[in-house]
């Protein structure tokens, strides 16, 4: 059955400075809370490298302690992420509709969307089995839920519910920086961005199927779209 939410925002906001990336989240989130917009569809990336964790993590410290990253705690949960050039996302709406589904519904939903979308550029993502064991990093980990490409790990996400109001926020890396990968993790630890495999990737065009993915599978329509200049750039 599909959604009965109309009039969504989609924003496409960029290369933003790390400092602000949560903060915004968080001011959507409350702007949908107090009923001033009926959900919203944030895509974003970071100007300069960051670390995020999860609400429960106790800390982060890099596995290079002479490394310099701002670390961001998010309002989600999950694991640590290093960003360098990401699609970043936030999903922020009132919990009706398909949306007023159990976790595990609502993201393999969401993720079925993210999942076709990518395929449509070209990207042959599967769901991810669960990876054995915990790690206090994300891309460590997988969920059922979650993308996997050729066996790695691209794209993660995780959920706030609060006063009925969902937010997921996710990642997908576009461009990994191994160096900086191994100065924050340490060894052992793999990544791949979507450029590794698909170099010619546009996130235009891949924002242009995620829009017609939630139209078409969720019934939602989205009445306003702000667009940041250079989106071909990133």
């Amino acid at each position: 059955m599909a959604a009965s939410i109309e009039g969504w925002r989609l924003i496409v906001d960029g290369r933003r400075p790390p400092e602000s990336n949560m903060p915004r989240d968080l001011a959507l989130f409350e702007e949908v809370g107090r009923g001033a917009m009926a959900g919203c569809l944030r895509i974003y990336n970071w100007l300069t490298p960051a670390i995020t964790i999860g609400c429960h993590q106790k800390g982060f410290a890099p596995s290079d302690p002479g490394l310099d990253i701002p670390v961001f705690r998010r309002p989600t949960g999950g694991g640590a992420v290093l960003h360098v050039d990401d699609i970043t996302y936030s999903i922020i709406t009132p919990l009706k509709g398909l949306f007023a589904s159990g976790i595990a519904v609502t993201y393999a939903t969401i993720a079925a969307v993210f999942a076709q979308a990518l395929k449509d550029c070209g990207l042959a993502v599967r769901m991810g089995a669960s990876a054995p064991g915990f790690s206090e990093v994300c891309f460590a980990r997988t969920a059922p839920v979650e993308l996997r490409l050729d066996g790695v790990k691209v794209m993660g996400a995780a959920q706030l519910r609060r006063g009925g109001i969902l937010l997921q926020q996710g990642v997908i890396p576009r461009r990994v920086d191994d160096e900086l990968l191994l100065r924050t993790f340490g060894p052992g630890m793999r990544a791949c961005g979507i450029l590794d495999f698909l170099p010619g990737f546009m996130t235009r065009e891949f924002v242009g199927h995620l829009k017609a993915g939630f139209e078409e599978r969720m019934g939602l329509y989205f009445e306003e779209e702000i667009l940041a200049p250079g989106i071909d750039s990133w």
